[in-house]
């Protein structure tokens, strides 16, 4: 094992106990009040329409599971890191959501009927402080493909 593979595993071990300790911040954040007094579970039930309701919120973690599972086959395969960095940032944007709708809205209207935002919660305070991962995750990213550059000069089939 080369020095640089030694590197790249001891930086995707980090990365996974990372993502672990961010998994498991969401999980407990997001009991919190998120939205209007509600928590990031009742503020997702319905918001997507009425099918399968109580689901969604649940559904909205596995992408953020996903991630951490990214990152496990990271570790053997530097290219899922890839998929690492699409499941964070799919989970943050659709947490984000209720927030950019609203704002887009009341920008929007503000001028002809006054509106204003609505009450946004420590809990979502908190998940959106969780979002900055997606710096680390970049930059892992980057860090995975050099490696996997690196491998493909002595090896092919370490690149996939």
């Amino acid at each position: 094992m080369i020095k640089n593979d030694k590197i790249y595993h001891i930086v995707s071990i980090c990365s996974l106990v990372l993502h672990i300790c961010v998994f498991v911040f969401v999980i407990i954040v997001a009991f919190l009040p998120f939205h209007e007094k509600r928590n990031f579970y009742e503020c997702f039930i319905g918001f997507f329409g009425n099918s399968l309701s109580f689901i969604q919120p649940y559904f909205v973690m596995m992408i953020l599971f996903l991630s951490c599972l990214g990152t496990v086959f990271a570790i053997k395969r530097p290219m899922f890191s890839f998929m690492t960095v699409v499941c964070s940032v799919s989970f943050f944007v659709i947490a984000a959501l209720p927030y950019s709708i609203e704002a887009m809205i009341v920008g929007f209207a503000s001028p002809w009927i006054s509106g204003s935002m609505s009450m946004f919660g420590i809990g979502f305070d908190l998940i959106m402080a969780a979002s900055y991962i997606f710096y680390f995750d970049i930059a892992f990213f980057i860090y995975s493909l050099i490696t996997s550059f690196i491998r493909s000069k002595t090896n092919f089939k370490y690149f996939l």
